[in-house]
């Protein structure tokens, strides 16, 4: 198959897993969409599992860089309004259909804990980030903080279908960082008998 061809198809198998899902997923409908035979497609990838996995490459492969505002509220701010826009297009409704995959297909469920994985370690290093220049305090949970801010947004919009503007966003990432501050969001790991240090970062504003 030719590179402008694969291309379509994959473009066309991110399209029909977000509209239809994994399980529901026909590679005929695949190649109609990308204007090729079902029959070139199944050379180049022999099984459906084959072909999706050639989209989240494609889809994996794009990484926005991280916004650097010169403070961890506006790179949070900004990053949710990246995420909340991604969620609605084709290639958001295809990683959102792997990460709740419907299918037992063991290669599709691989697949979705990998997209899962590097979307958590992307969305991480802000909080990283803001720890290594003093803004956030050591031994927070990353991942708990990002997910606090992220998973209600996301919800609401890939589930509820309810939309999440400017306001919204901003007041999810300030409940968050004022829990951070009044000592919310540590990680398990200290030895038992060990206080966590205080907050040492000022409350947005």
């Amino acid at each position: 198959m030719a590179g402008a061809s694969a291309w379509s198809a994959t473009c066309a198998a991110v399209a029909e897993v977000g509209r239809a899902g994994y399980s529901a997923l026909r590679v005929e409908d695949v190649a109609v969409s990308a204007g090729v035979n079902k029959t070139t497609v199944y050379r180049r990838w022999p099984t459906k599992a084959d072909l999706v996995a050639a989209a989240v490459r494609m889809v994996a492969g794009h990484h926005e860089p991280l916004p650097d505002t010169g403070t961890v509220r506006d790179d949070l701010i900004e990053m949710l309004r990246r995420a909340v826009a991604f969620a609605r297009t084709p290639e958001g409704r295809f990683i959102t259909r792997l990460m709740v995959s419907e299918g037992s297909d063991p290669e599709v469920e691989r697949l979705g804990r990998s997209v899962r994985e590097g979307i958590m370690v992307q969305r991480s290093k802000i909080i990283v980030r803001a720890q290594e220049r003093g803004e956030l305090p050591p031994g927070l949970d990353a991942r708990l903080v990002i997910d606090a801010i992220f998973a209600p947004a996301l919800t609401r919009v890939l589930r509820r279908r309810e939309d999440v503007d400017a306001t919204t966003a901003i007041a999810l990432v300030d409940l968050v960082l004022t829990g951070v501050q009044h000592g919310a969001g540590r990680a398990p790991e200290l030895p038992a008998g060990v206080a966590p240090e205080a907050p040492a970062f000022e409350p947005p504003t």
